[in-house]
């Protein structure tokens, strides 16, 4: 199958890199001008756990540059950038492509859909991880999984044995929503409170009171999920947490979050607490913790942006 893959970041390289060695022809899309020239010029160095680097050489382009006809486009970017990024590659799409959208945070689907019938989409969720540490390297740990449903009508058999082929752990579900808010409710505790406490996952459980701040982000979310016909499985999400926490699944991975704030980028805040948040307040619904939570992220956005400048500034000079 000819996969692109629209966000060839931490993620996006690591599903890719999976997808080549099972045969199938991929290309990765980014934006990142060092990140590209890393590996077309070197290889993209993938490091999983303690053992020796391994090296992959997968094409990948800018958005502008891409050109051909794919039969799937993986969707990585980060929900801010996705309608930018489908405009830019318009011309890769055909009626016949079909468009996985794997991005964290909500309001994907609404943005996809002003670019291809809702019979190309397809949505999902994944706990698969992985971290940019440098441009062209990336450290991976644990395993992983993928949920999907087809928004329309879509025949999702060739995605789902095209991905397994990849031992992906593709699973389809009927009811891609609720999955889609039941990661947002496990990203909307890792990947903030990571930032916050500078932590990893495996670090943030060590916290005394660490399930107590998940159930109070939690709770919140969920009195905004019941708001819009989503009932969300609080014991199930923290049962996902407690076992995300285990070095051997996703212990010692920094949320994307986290690297993003590492980077100077800004972060998908308002598409996860932050969300939640605005939900909360056209519905009348108390959101204290998510919003607080938000405002603290932006904060940290603005501090780490003025400490990155200031270090280019001197390593200029």
């Amino acid at each position: 199958m000819k996969i692109a893959i629209a966000g060839f970041g931490a993620l996006g390289s690591r599903l890719g890199v999976k997808l080549q060695h099972a045969g199938h022809e991929v290309t990765g899309i980014d934006g990142w001008p060092a990140h590209i020239a890393a590996i077309n010029t070197d290889g993209l160095t993938v490091i999983h756990e303690d053992q020796a680097p391994k090296k992959y050489f997968v094409p990948i382009v800018t958005p502008t540059e891409v050109t051909g006809e794919y039969d799937l486009i993986i969707l990585l970017t980060k929900t801010p950038q996705l309608d930018r990024m489908l405009s830019d590659i318009a011309n890769i799409i055909t009626q016949k492509t079909k468009l996985l959208v794997l991005s964290n945070g909500l309001g994907n689907i609404e943005v996809i859909e002003k670019h291809v019938g809702r019979d190309q989409i397809l949505a999902g969720v994944t706990l698969w991880t992985s971290s940019l540490v440098k441009p062209g390297e990336i450290h991976t740990t644990g395993t992983g999984s993928i949920k999907l449903q087809a928004v329309g009508n879509a025949d999702v058999n060739p995605i789902v044995e095209a991905l397994n082929q990849a031992n992906l752990n593709v699973e389809v579900t009927d009811d891609v929503l609720k999955a889609i808010w039941h990661k947002a409710g496990i990203n909307s505790v890792l990947n903030p409170l990571s930032v916050l406490l500078d932590a990893n996952i495996l670090e943030f459980g060590t916290a005394g009171n660490a399930m107590d701040l998940a159930l109070h982000i939690l709770n919140e979310i969920q009195k905004v999920g019941a708001s819009q016909g989503i009932k969300v499985d609080i014991p199930g999400i923290m049962s996902d947490l407690t076992n995300l926490l285990a070095p051997e699944n996703a212990g010692n991975h920094y949320p994307s979050m986290y690297q993003d704030i590492q980077n100077g980028k800004y972060t998908e805040i308002d598409f996860l607490n932050g969300y939640f948040a605005k939900i909360g307040r056209q519905e009348n619904i108390d959101t204290p913790f998510n919003a607080l939570i938000t405002n603290l992220i932006h904060a940290k956005e603005d501090i780490e942006r003025v400490k990155l400048a200031k270090q280019k500034e001197t390593f200029e000079i």
